[in-house]
């Protein structure tokens, strides 16, 4: 059973704007491969946390992280456990401003 899950708002506008880079770097405009591997890659790991997501490790608590490997080992997804479901905090860049969303983890606390 997969466990349920939420999103937080600022996580959701980032996971856009990654796929909208890109569909940019894309230039084509009937397929779209970066970014339908992107999101593919996104939906693979997220279906791996909502299914176990006591298995990732702990990268400073209450936070757990996954890598968006292989192809996009550079973005990882940061979430939480909160009141028995899954918070999606981030969908961050692992060498740009290393815990910027941890703010979030109050914001996420007063909106789930």
């Amino acid at each position: 059973m997969m466990t349920p899950y939420d999103i937080h708002p600022t996580a959701q506008d980032e996971f856009s704007e990654i796929i909208r880079y890109y569909a940019a770097i894309d230039n084509d405009d009937t397929e779209k491969p970066l970014a339908s591997a992107f999101a593919l890659t996104f939906q693979h790991h997220l279906r791996s946390i909502l299914d176990t997501p006591e298995l990732f490790r702990f990268r400073r608590p209450p936070t757990r992280r996954v890598n968006l490997t292989p192809r996009f080992g550079e973005y990882y997804i940061a979430y939480m456990l909160w009141k028995e479901r899954v918070v999606i905090l981030a969908v961050a860049h692992a060498k740009r401003r290393p815990y910027y969303w941890r703010k979030r983890i109050t914001e996420a606390e007063e909106l789930f």
